[in-house]
């Protein structure tokens, strides 16, 4: 089945509760059985990079993951898998983010890996040529970005194409000497199924890690897409910056991932509460 011209290809729920605001950005794209067929195996890659509770905002909302859970396997999804590397410890971090009981209690599965579990690929980029990854994400047929908006120290904020680092092995931190260029060449590597970006509570300083909740926002929304620059570009103006202050955007385009004005995309704001 293929999309609707009049369906949107960049929508947000905004006013309402993680769940409704999630649910109601997909369905303006055409609803998740147009993304998710039935068997698929899909994995939700969300950020949990930090053992931090959700009112924090440095991991994303657990209510976000918990409906995208849903929503797949409403479409009729073989298996969910959320999965993301974390930088403090694994189970910890899932724990005391409120996603692994958030996900299980809807029929899905969270993983992270052991130092063991990764595979050298090509990656062909600028600046990763090549670099490990998970071993298992090559197995599944659908990825969704599910990242939050935030602020970060060194790149200025961290949004959907930043989240991919979760999926890397090895020693991250190299990448962080030429942050900006690292994260287009992930972005040019993986191409997700769909990108879903919680704005629900966002990070606006001290990020990536966070702690005081002086330094969160209630935004209230969640916005989905098929462009990951765009979706970037509108998660930078959730966080008050400018698009244009923020490096790796200018590079996004120029290599052809998408584009910062996402205004100009088919848009649609849902207002749900």
């Amino acid at each position: 089945m293929e999309r609707s011209t009049t369906y949107s290809d960049f929508a947000v729920g905004r006013g309402g509760d993680a769940r409704a605001n999630t649910r109601a950005a997909v369905e303006a794209l055409g609803g998740m059985g147009l993304f998710v067929k039935p068997g698929d195996r899909v994995m939700i890659k969300p950020n949990v990079a930090w053992k931090r509770i959700p009112e924090q905002a440095a991991t994303t909302n657990p209510d976000v993951i918990a409906e995208l859970v849903v929503l797949c396997r409403d479409a009729g999804a073989g298996e969910v898998v959320v999965f993301d590397s974390p930088c403090d410890a694994g189970p910890a971090t899932f724990r005391t983010s409120g996603i692994q009981s958030a996900v299980e209690a809807v029929g899905g599965k969270v993983a992270w890996p052991d130092k063991t579990d990764y595979v050298k690929v090509a990656f062909g980029g600028s600046l990763i040529k090549q670099w490990t990854i998970w071993n298992q994400l090559p197995k599944f047929d659908k990825v969704i970005n599910a990242a939050i908006a935030k602020h970060h120290v060194q790149s200025r904020v961290t949004c959907g194409m930043k989240n991919w680092y979760g999926i890397l092995g090895g020693d991250r931190g190299l990448l962080h000497q030429n942050i900006h260029g690292s994260i287009v060449d992930l972005a040019a590597a993986v191409k997700p199924t769909l990108t879903v970006l919680d704005a629900q509570r966002v990070l606006m300083r001290n990020g990536p890690t966070g702690g005081s909740l002086g330094d969160v926002k209630e935004v209230r929304a969640v916005a989905a897409g098929l462009d990951p620059v765009a979706i970037d570009a509108w998660g930078i103006e959730q966080l008050d910056q400018r698009v244009e202050d923020v490096l790796f955007i200018s590079q996004a385009v120029a290599r052809g991932l998408g584009q910062a004005e996402w205004r100009k995309l088919k848009y649609k704001e849902v207002q749900v509460g």
